[in-house]
C-alpha cells in the first residue's frame, strides 16, 4: 500500500502536477492520522474490555471475602450481646448480696459474662492485596472505593482496646480463683470436664459467696470489663453496616456490568 501511494507521488511529481501533489499529500496525511485515531479507540476499547473484566474478578473477590466477614461480624455480635447481658446479670447479683439469689445461676453469669471475651476476625486479604498492587483504581463506583477505604481503616480500632482488655480479664481471673469453683453446679461442671467437688455443701457455697459480696475488686473491674465491651460492641455493628453496605454496592457494580 505504501509503494503504491509512493508511485502516485512519483508520477504526479515528473508531470510538474505539483498542485494537485500537494493536495494528494495533505490527504494522505489525513488518512494517516485517521488511521493512527482508529488504531488508538481500537486499542482503548480493548484495554476497556479487559481494565471491565478484572474489574468483575476483583469485584467477586471482594463480594466472598465481605460475605464472610458478615457471617462473623454477626456470630461475634450474638455472642458478644449474650455476654454483655450475663455480665448484667452478675452485677445485679453484685448489687442485692444476697446469699440466695440466683444461687445455682451466678457461676454461669461469671463464665459467660466478666471471664469471656468476644472479638471477631475480620478477612481483609483480597482487599489488601488489591490495594497493594494499585489494582484499586480498576473500581470505578467511587463511594464503594470509599466504603473500602473507611472499612480497612476502622478494623484497627478494634484491637485498640485489646491490651487493656487482657489486663482485665487477667485481673478478673485472679479474684474469681478462689471464689467461683464451690459455685459451679453440676452442670456447668460437666461441661467444663470438671470433677464433682468434695465440698459441695451450702456452708461452703455460702462462704465463697459471701467473700464474692465483700470483694468491691470484682466489682470495679466487672464494670471496667462491661464498658470496654459495649465499646467494641458498638464498633462491631458499625463495622458489620460497614460491610453489608459494601456488599450492596458491590452487587449493584456486578449486576450493571452483566
Amino acid at each position: 500500500m505504501i509503494k503504491f501511494f509512493r508511485k502516485i507521488r512519483q508520477k504526479m511529481l515528473t508531470e510538474n502536477k505539483f498542485s494537485k501533489y500537494f493536495l494528494y499529500a495533505i490527504g494522505e496525511i489525513i488518512l494517516v492520522v485517521i488511521g493512527i485515531l482508529v488504531a488508538l479507540q481500537i486499542n482503548n476499547w480493548n484495554q476497556n474490555q479487559s481494565d471491565r473484566k478484572n474489574e468483575v474478578t476483583i469485584l467477586e473477590e471482594l463480594k466472598k471475602e465481605f460475605e464472610e466477614n458478615s457471617i462473623r461480624y454477626e456470630e461475634t455480635i450474638k455472642a458478644q450481646t449474650f455476654a454483655l447481658n450475663s455480665n448484667q446479670s452478675f452485677l445485679l447479683c453484685l448489687e442485692k448480696k444476697n446469699l440466695n439469689y440466683k444461687r445455682d445461676s451466678i457461676a454461669g453469669f461469671i463464665l459467660y459474662g466478666p471471664l469471656n471475651y468476644f472479638r471477631a476476625e475480620p478477612v481483609i486479604g483480597a482487599y489488601q492485596s488489591i490495594n497493594a498492587s494499585g489494582n484499586i483504581s480498576l473500581i470505578q463506583n467511587s463511594v464503594l472505593k470509599s466504603k473500602l477505604a473507611a472499612f480497612s481503616s476502622e478494623i484497627s480500632q478494634g484491637f485498640e482496646d485489646e491490651e487493656s482488655s487482657m489486663d482485665l480479664l487477667n485481673l478478673l481471673n485472679a479474684e474469681f480463683s478462689s471464689i467461683l469453683e464451690p459455685l459451679m453446679p453440676t452442670e456447668i461442671r460437666e461441661q467444663l470436664g470438671l470433677k464433682q467437688s468434695q465440698n459441695m455443701d451450702i456452708e461452703y457455697q455460702n462462704n465463697a459467696l459471701s467473700k464474692l459480696y465483700e470483694n468491691q475488686n470484682i466489682m470495679s473491674l466487672t464494670l471496667m470489663r462491661g464498658r470496654t465491651e459495649y465499646n467494641r460492641l458498638y464498633l462491631q455493628k458499625k463495622m458489620l453496616t460497614y460491610t453489608d453496605e459494601i456488599i450492596d454496592l458491590i452487587n449493584n457494580e456486578l449486576n450493571t456490568e452483566k
